[in-house]
C-alpha cells in the first residue's frame, strides 16, 4: 500500500501513527492508541509485515497494560477528542509543529480500516474538545483534510519553514 512513499520524500522529525495505521505504515516512531488491549495482536500483525517496532507506544495515562510488548510505553494525560486528538498531542510532545494526515474528523469520510462503511458519525461529538483547545493548536498544528483542515488550515511552505 505504501510502496510508492520513498523515505526521501517524508520530511518529518517523527512519524506518529494513530491506532490502525500503526499496523500497516512502514516507518513509525510513536504509536498512539486508546485501545492498548489490541496492541499485542496489532504488533504481531506489524511484525508479520516485516516492519520494525515503533520507538515508543503512547496511551492515556490511566490505562494499564497487562503484557510486556517489548516496546517502551509512554503515557499522556490528554483525553477526549478521539484517538487522533491524542495522537496530535503526542506529536506536540515530540515536535514543534504537527501536520495531521488522515484525521479529518469528518462524519462523512470513511474510516481507514473500514473504507466501505459510510462515514464515522461519532466524529462530530469529538469536535468540541478540539474547539476548546484551538488557542493552543492554531499556531502549531495544520491538517491535510476535512474538518480539521477547515479549522486549523493546511500546511504551507512558509508555515513549515518558520
Amino acid at each position: 500500500m505504501f510502496d510508492d512513499i520513498r523515505p526521501e520524500f517524508v520530511f518529518a522529525d517523527s512519524i506518529v501513527a494513530v491506532k490502525d495505521i500503526g499496523i500497516t505504515y512502514p516507518h513509525v516512531d510513536h504509536w498512539v492508541t486508546y485501545h492498548p488491549e489490541r496492541l499485542k495482536r496489532e504488533l504481531a500483525q506489524r511484525r508479520q509485515l516485516g516492519y520494525s517496532d515503533p520507538k515508543f507506544i503512547w496511551t492515556y495515562d490511566r490505562i494499564r497494560l497487562k503484557d510486556d510488548l517489548g516496546v517502551p510505553i509512554k503515557r499522556i494525560g490528554r483525553k477526549g477528542g478521539s484517538s487522533g486528538y491524542m495522537g496530535m498531542w503526542v506529536g506536540l510532545e515530540v515536535a514543534d509543529k504537527v501536520v495531521l494526515c488522515g484525521i479529518p474528523m469528518d462524519p462523512k469520510m470513511p474510516h481507514y480500516r473500514r473504507p466501505k462503511k459510510r462515514g464515522w458519525p461519532e466524529a462530530e461529538m469529538y469536535r468540541k474538545v478540539w474547539l476548546d483547545n484551538l488557542p493552543l493548536l492554531k499556531d502549531r498544528v495544520r491538517s491535510m483534510s476535512g474538518w480539521t483542515k477547515d479549522l486549523l488550515g493546511a500546511p504551507t511552505a512558509d508555515w513549515l519553514s518558520n
